[in-house]
């Protein structure tokens, strides 16, 4: 297999300092270039459609979860990770382009639930197949069994970290 630049900057590493371990860099390095790749990849596969990976991700999440009466804003955010004042300002910009609509929540008056307009669940559609599309792009050079060996140390690794 040919050299990348990760293995050039490990044979340095191993050249200049050669009494210190950096093989951690051959799987971390090689995992922040690949999402690297992947992000812009995603943000390539979206820009036809207008939307930023936050709007997706509000949009399929939407979606997804398919909730009749709406989705609490709330929910929405824990979701993504945002503040409420964050998604507020993407749930008025999805409203604004007549992605999303607030109603009113009948528990909770002062409260609103989200759903998805008609154009809104299109677009979430056509746009999910695009990304899709660049994450199939990303991961062609491995096989079934590659993917689900990647998929598995990498959820182990998650894991891992997200319990600390």
């Amino acid at each position: 297999m040919p050299k990348d630049s990760i293995d050039r900057m490990v044979d340095e590493w191993a050249a200049s300092d050669g009494g210190r371990d950096v093989s951690a860099l051959q799987v971390v390095g090689r995992l922040f270039r690949s999402a690297g790749h992947g992000q812009a990849a995603v943000v390539d596969a979206l820009r036809p459609f207008g939307l930023s990976y936050g709007d997706f991700d509000v949009l399929n999440t939407l979606r997804r979860r398919d909730d009749p009466g709406g989705t609490h804003p709330r929910d929405l955010a824990e979701t993504a990770l945002i503040t409420s004042g964050a998604m507020t300002a993407r749930l008025d910009r999805l409203e604004r382009s007549g992605l999303v609509k607030r109603r009113p929540d009948p528990e909770d008056r002062r409260a609103v639930r989200i759903r998805l307009t008609k154009a809104g669940a299109n677009l979430a559609a056509k746009a999910l197949d695009a990304v899709l599309v660049a994450d199939e792009a990303m991961l062609a050079p491995l096989t079934p069994a590659q993917r689900r060996t990647l998929a598995a140390l990498l959820k182990k690794m998650l894991l891992h970290a997200e319990a600390s």
